[in-house]
Order: C-alpha cells, then sequence, then structure tokens
C-alpha cells in the first residue's frame, strides 16, 4: 500500500498522543488497497469535535453537528469527524440526527459500502468488520449489511454504486444490485444536483459496460426526471467504450455527456433541469448540434464550423467534434485527418472567422456612415465573410474599400 502522507500522520500521532483513537478510514483506505494514491483523506477519531479544535491550531466548522472538523496541517485540509451512529432517515437523503459513539464498528456499520467501511492506522492496523478487504480483491461492490436499508436511508447510494462499478470496474453483488431494482423509485428523494455529480462521473468511468444497470434497475427515469431516453441503449454504451479508446473521459466530461445526449432533440433543457452549469450546457448542446452533420473538406466551410466555437478554444472544441464525429460514424477517418489538418493551418496562420478578427470594428464603419445597430451588424457579417473566404482581404484599408 502507498504510505500515508507525513501531515496525516501527524494528525494521527496528535490524536493519539492525547489518549484519543484515530485512523484513516474510507476511500481512502479503498484506494490504497487498489494500489493508489488517494487524492483525499478522511480521518474518524475517538475524540469529539470539542477536543479535536482544542489539538489542532487550525481548523473549520465543516460539519459540526455532524461531528466533522476541518484540521489544516502544513497547509493541506483533513477532515476530521467523531465515531458516530445515524439516527432514522425519514427523507431517503439524511440522517434526522447523530450520537457520538467511542467505538469503531460501530461508525463503519453506517458506511454505504464494505470497500469504504474499512479505517487503517499504522499501528493498530485495520478495522474491518464487514470483509470490505475481501471484497476489494474480488472486485465487488456489497452494501454494508443489509442493502435495503443502506439504500432507504440515503437513496443516492443506489446510484453511487453503479457509479463506482462504471469507475472501478467492479460487479454489483446480487443482492446489493436487486435491492436497487426493488428501490429505485426512492431517487425521486434526491435532489438534481446530488444526482448529477454522480452520473457525470459514472458516464466518465472507465468501464461503460455498467452504463446499461441504470436501465436494468430502474434508475434512469429518475435520472432524466421522467423523460424517456430516445436514443439505443447499447448504441450508446458502444459509442462511450468507442470513446475511452481516444481519450480520457474524466479529463473532459462535456464529451461523454454529448454522446449521451445526442439522441435528444433539445438536451439543453434537460440539462438545465438536471442543474448542469451554462458552460457545459453550451457546450454539450453545440456538440450535438454539430455531431450530425459532416464537415465538408474545404476551407471556408471549416472556418464557418469553427466560427460556432467558443473563440478562446475553438481549435480544441473542433478537433473534440471531430473525435465525436469518428465515434458516432459520421466520417471516416482519412477525412477527419484532412480537417484537423486544415483546422490547424487556419489557426496557425492566424486567419479570421470570428468578428472580433476583422482589422476593423463597427465603430470604424459607424463613422463612416454606417448606422449604428442592425446595418453595422450586417456590414461586419458582410466583411467576415469576404475575409473568411479571402484572408489576405483582412487589412483595414483593402476592407474599407469593400462593399458593406
Amino acid at each position: 500500500m502507498p504510505p500515508l502522507p507525513p501531515s496525516a500522520l501527524q494528525i494521527l500521532h496528535t490524536l493519539e498522543s492525547a489518549g484519543f483513537k484515530a485512523f484513516v478510514v474510507g476511500g481512502c483506505v479503498r484506494d490504497m488497497l487498489r494500489g493508489i494514491t488517494p487524492k483525499d483523506w478522511d480521518i474518524t477519531t475517538s475524540a469529539l469535535p470539542a477536543q479535536v479544535k482544542i489539538l489542532f491550531p487550525r481548523t473549520f466548522d465543516t460539519g459540526i453537528d455532524h461531528g466533522t472538523v476541518t484540521v489544516v496541517q502544513n497547509r493541506q485540509p483533513f477532515e476530521v469527524t467523531t465515531y458516530r451512529i445515524d439516527g432514522t432517515y425519514t427523507d431517503a437523503r439524511r440522517p434526522d440526527s447523530v450520537a457520538f459513539t467511542t467505538h469503531i464498528e460501530e461508525d463503519l456499520s453506517r458506511r454505504d459500502f464494505t470497500m469504504n467501511a474499512i479505517a487503517y492506522n499504522p499501528a493498530s492496523g485495520f478495522a474491518d468488520p464487514f470483509n470490505g478487504r475481501a471484497d476489494i480483491e474480488r472486485h465487488i461492490i456489497r452494501a454494508v449489511g443489509n442493502p435495503t436499508l443502506r439504500f432507504g436511508e440515503d437513496a443516492l447510494r443506489m446510484l453511487r454504486a453503479i457509479r463506482f462499478a462504471a469507475t472501478l470496474g467492479f460487479a454489483i453483488e446480487g443482492e446489493t444490485l436487486a435491492a436497487i431494482g426493488k428501490q429505485s423509485s426512492n431517487l425521486a428523494n434526491i435532489s438534481a444536483e446530488r444526482i448529477r455529480q454522480e452520473f457525470t462521473r459514472l458516464l466518465c468511468g472507465a468501464y461503460p459496460a455498467a452504463f446499461a444497470l441504470l436501465f436494468d434497475t430502474g434508475l434512469m427515469p429518475y435520472i432524466l426526471q421522467g423523460i424517456p431516453y430516445p436514443g439505443d441503449t447499447a448504441l450508446t454504451q458502444s459509442r462511450l467504450n468507442k470513446l475511452l479508446l481516444k481519450t480520457s473521459a474524466d479529463s473532459n466530461p462535456h464529451l461523454p455527456l454529448a454522446i449521451f445526449f445526442a439522441p435528444f432533440d433539445n438536451p439543453a433543457l434537460l440539462l438545465r433541469a438536471m442543474r448542469y452549469d451554462n458552460k457545459t450546457v453550451q457546450a454539450v448542446t453545440l456538440y450535438t448540434q454539430l455531431l450530425p452533420h459532416p464537415i465538408p473538406n474545404d476551407r471556408y466551410e471549416i472556418k464557418k464550423t469553427l466560427r460556432q466555437m467558443p473563440p478562446k478554444s475553438a481549435l480544441a472544441f473542433f478537433e473534440n467534434l471531430l473525435m465525436l464525429q469518428e465515434v458516432i460514424g459520421i466520417s471516416d477517418a482519412m477525412h477527419l485527418t484532412a480537417l484537423h489538418q486544415i483546422a490547424h493551418d487556419i489557426h496557425d496562420k492566424n486567419e479570421c472567422y470570428h468578428i472580433k478578427g476583422l482589422a476593423l470594428n463597427g465603430n470604424d464603419l459607424i463613422a463612416r456612415g454606417i448606422p449604428a445597430g442592425k446595418e453595422t451588424g450586417a456590414a461586419l457579417e458582410r466583411l467576415l465573410n469576404i475575409v473568411m473566404r479571402n484572408p489576405a482581404k483582412n487589412q483595414r484599408d483593402i476592407l474599407f474599400l469593400e462593399k458593406y
């Protein structure tokens, strides 16, 4: 296993020196056992929040009602949470109350999956009451205890199970999977924001075979807020697989999202309903609009396509579009390679395809007597069209001689 970072070890040592027990816990332990260096480190302890705050000079109350204090150690934040027992869940989202405990096993029993219910301390070793290490070795996702109870507590755990299958390549244990199918309607209790986060991570996973589980378990209607998926599930999954062969999906979530939303007539409406940010809505919508239309092997036509893209990232956006078109079979590789080369040549030569790239602007035309407003805009469009066809004309004096 990768070693614990010095800052985490210092926190454990400080808590233990004060007479408390402490472990790193959850996803970071899971990742360590898989030979992966964790990005985040969570710590659980028998110390109460007030006691934790006394022991460390820099802390923040990030979830004090649930026993969580963020400790800043060597400028790195660590969430330190008191062992706790969750009360009843009446909304299938969060516990109505929590009670602190001094037993690590009770804390681990409230967690979602056995692979996440493992605690570790370099001195005392593992606390693993639900055999999570064995499930990690066998690549199994298994609910802690009764899966019906676990998913009844927080319905998002059902989607998380499939997300883990998509990102880790693990199989979901039979009873756990069956419980998802029986309780899928509870996902309606979860906010669009929480669903969106898990769904996006799932689509970006390295194992798209798990994608079909969203349909098999009945979760997809609740993800899409009742809107039927208009695409072919197997075809979408195949395209996600092909995309993975070309790029790491998590490097640009817009690409797998474009594959998924391509069958929708108006994906922007659903993207907004799922609470995606404006940048994502605009990018995914533009990809889906352009995807079905082959781009002619023509410099002017390529510029027309580039013009529809964000000016600061047009070339990268164009390259991603070509990749997506190859994935869905719109154009063959040879044609797309030619388009790629021409687009790079346009970029390298700084040829204009946006109005802001013209050698003159609206104020110049207004000074020449063109009325401000629609007339100015129309004149700039005509000049841009001229320059896109003939880059050499993008000079101020030459453009003043054109019919605008």
